[in-house]
């Protein structure tokens, strides 16, 4: 060939069309088969010659428009499988629990933003001696009966329904479509609950108190696809030597192994697998991945965790008990003396302290002592009855809001107070029934009066 015709066919076949990429915008899914072929156009001296298009392999020479297909020529490969998703905490506060509180919430939302549908096993962690990511506070108590469960009618509630049934894993999740099998979706994401039952007491026997805190996580692990229900095996390796570290998922029932380091060159007739999840970034100083001393959560692993935690908000009563004599047989009121045959006042007073959670107090009980007068206690005498103008075992209740209420101590205990009346007996004052309520909000006080004779 002359170079000045072979000069011209190049420049004819680089001004021609290529196939290189199809028309369409719409976004494959790992295991797609992805098909293409060029076409070349091109001219004999000034003929413009029938279109010779690509063929995979050893090539095709035969001219003609639709050849490739036609003839399983194109040059086809399989989309791979990324594995990308995040696990955030839905609320941006530390969920405030009591003392002793049982099926304690956390939510958490999951975002499967790879390319693949797949499952994911769940697990509720607790971070021995972490930080709090609101605050910096260590950790010092530990939570029990830790579970995970499913928000299954996204309804944002963990319902009975989903604490009976066995959604503590998602077996099937698109990407980017917040549906899954036993699942539920909050647009692009399905939500899970981090539930746990709060001690009474902290790691170190003391009681809970306010701003005691638990440092939580949900770590999610990458798993199979499983459109029958069931919990979908681990993926714990790619094909770039990524692994899983493993651990416990499940609520407990699922132990996985740590991954085995595998690396593969793409061929492009099978699907080889990429992990692309991120690290944790909620700062937890001390967090570790499953609890034990793991490494914290790292890139490319197919886990993503992230952190929360409970903090406790109790009441924080005090309890006073003062007593003032109101007569005595000699002094009369005037300057009277806790002498025999006298009349004094205990008052109980309970005050809860500022920023501390609402109390629900329910009885208050005093056993008498053996030097009080047997049988009754006192009216008070003239002017000082807890009821102005009355006898008997009264007793005055000054609640929350300032309202006073009576009720009387004998062995009836409709109106809420009890006194059986012998040496040592206890006079027992339930609150809920003698004061209408027995809420004490913070800075509330609620004060008890009732008189008794010294023998």
């Amino acid at each position: 060939m002359k170079t000045s015709k072979r000069n011209k066919l190049l420049g004819l076949a680089l001004t021609g069309s290529f196939s290189l990429f199809g028309a369409s915008n719409a976004l494959a899914a790992a295991g797609d088969t992805i098909s293409n072929f060029a076409t070349l156009q091109y001219s004999v001296g000034t003929t413009p010659q029938t279109v010779i298009e690509s063929g995979s392999g050893a090539g095709n020479s035969v001219p003609g428009v639709g050849y490739a297909v036609a003839n399983s020529l194109t040059t086809d490969f399989l989309e791979d499988r990324v594995i990308n998703f995040t696990v955030v905490r839905e609320n941006g506060a530390a969920v405030p629990v009591a003392p002793g509180s049982s099926q304690q919430v956390i939510p958490y939302l999951i975002d499967n933003t790879g390319n693949a549908t797949h499952g994911f096993l769940l697990a509720g962690i607790h971070n021995s001696g972490a930080l709090d990511p609101f605050g910096g506070v260590a950790d010092d108590f530990t939570p029990t009966t830790i579970q995970t469960y499913v928000d299954t009618d996204g309804n944002g509630v963990l319902d009975p329904a989903e604490i009976a049934a066995t959604n503590t894993y998602i077996p099937s999740f698109a990407p980017g479509v917040g549906t899954a099998t036993g699942g539920s979706s909050t647009g692009a994401e399905i939500r899970v609950f981090v539930v746990s039952d709060i001690p009474l007491l902290d790691d170190a026997s003391n009681p809970l108190a306010t701003d005691d805190i638990a440092v939580m996580s949900l770590v999610a692990q990458a798993a199979d696809d499983a459109t029958d229900g069931t919990p979908g095996t681990a993926i714990t390796n790619d094909d770039n030597g990524n692994v899983s570290p493993g651990g416990t998922f499940t609520n407990g029932t699922a132990v996985v192994a740590a991954g085995t380091p595998v690396i593969t060159v793409d061929d492009p007739a099978n699907v080889e697998t990429v992990f692309n999840d991120g690290a944790f970034n909620d700062g937890v100083t001390g967090a570790t991945i499953d609890g034990t001393g793991v490494a914290n959560d790292i890139v490319q692993n197919a886990q993503h965790s992230s952190y929360s935690s409970y903090t406790i908000l109790t009441a924080a009563l005090t309890v006073a008990k003062s007593v003032t004599t109101l007569y005595d047989p000699v002094n009369l009121e005037t300057l009277p003396k806790a002498i025999p045959g006298a009349t004094v006042r205990y008052s109980i007073t309970i005050t809860n302290a500022a920023g501390a959670a609402a109390a629900t107090l329910t009885n208050i009980t005093d056993v008498l002592n053996d030097a009080l007068m047997e049988g009754q206690l006192s009216d008070g005498g003239a002017g000082n009855a807890i009821v102005p103008g009355s006898a008997g075992n009264n007793v005055r209740i000054i609640d929350g809001a300032g309202t006073t209420t009576y009720c009387l101590a004998d062995g009836n205990a409709a109106d809420g107070c009890t006194y059986a009346g012998a040496l040592g007996d206890t006079v027992t004052v339930d609150l809920g029934i003698a004061a209408g309520t027995a809420t004490l909000n913070a800075t509330e006080s609620l004060t008890v009066d009732f008189n008794v004779i010294v023998q």
